[in-house]
């Protein structure tokens, strides 16, 4: 029998939303310290990355006091 994954699985292990101001006061870090893609939306902005970077990435965030929508 063979079990299927939600997408949204793992959409968590490869991408953050945040809003656009949190994103914009850390988006130089960002884009030299790790290896992701920035995707901005309407009122968010989307960091795309591997499920090993994705991780790194949202210790860093919480580390510096930003909201993970």
């Amino acid at each position: 029998m063979q079990l299927m994954v939600a997408a949204s699985v793992f959409r968590d292990h490869t991408q953050i939303v945040l809003p656009k101001e949190e994103a914009s006061n850390h988006r130089s870090h960002l884009e030299h310290n790790f290896m992701i893609t920035i995707s901005e939306e309407n009122d968010a902005v989307r960091l795309i990355g591997s499920p090993c970077e994705i991780p790194k990435v949202r210790t860093w965030l919480l580390s510096h006091g930003v909201e993970i929508l």
